[in-house]
């Protein structure tokens, strides 16, 4: 997300940044994502070579490979009760979902005030800790600076 929080622009990231893009391939490698319906159809989407689940109304009548369809939140999180770690790709109602209920937060931190019509919720800073964070700055492949950080949500006490 941008520091305003933007996730999104007419159903596109608003940057390009090869490097995060490889950095998330790495960490989600071999691990299922959820995702919504426009996640899943946007043209820049990433899809799990293992195991997609989309939540949506309208299913397709053809599915495709490692790919499934839950009506709600809860349908997909009964369809991969099995899995040890699942990845939550968007959109933004996705996140505002998913949120409360994860324990780890892959958030890369654009470094600019950005447009956009898609957002991340915010997160309470005080149910997480910085795990990990690596910087990386503008160069000719990446217009923007940006962090990519590792939160895991703090015990409550």
């Amino acid at each position: 997300m941008s520091e305003n929080r933007v996730i999104g622009l007419g159903d596109h990231l608003p940057w390009h940044l090869p490097d995060e893009w490889k950095h998330f391939k790495k960490v989600t490698d071999g691990k299922p994502f959820l995702m919504g319906r426009k996640s899943y159809e946007a043209p820049d989407a990433l899809h799990s070579l293992y195991r997609n689940v989309i939540v949506t109304s309208k299913a397709p009548d053809i599915k495709e490979n490692s790919t499934e369809y839950a009506k709600d939140i809860s349908d997909a999180l009964a369809l991969l009760s099995d899995e040890k770690e699942v990845f939550v790709l968007g959109g933004a109602s996705i996140f505002s979902q998913m949120l409360p209920l994860v324990q780890r937060l892959y958030l890369t931190i654009v470094h600019a005030q950005v447009e956009g019509d898609a957002y991340f919720p915010v997160v309470d800073q005080n149910d997480w800790e910085l795990v990990s964070s690596e910087y990386h700055g503008t160069d000719d492949a990446h217009a923007f600076s940006f962090s990519m950080n590792l939160y895991i949500r703090k015990e409550p006490e």
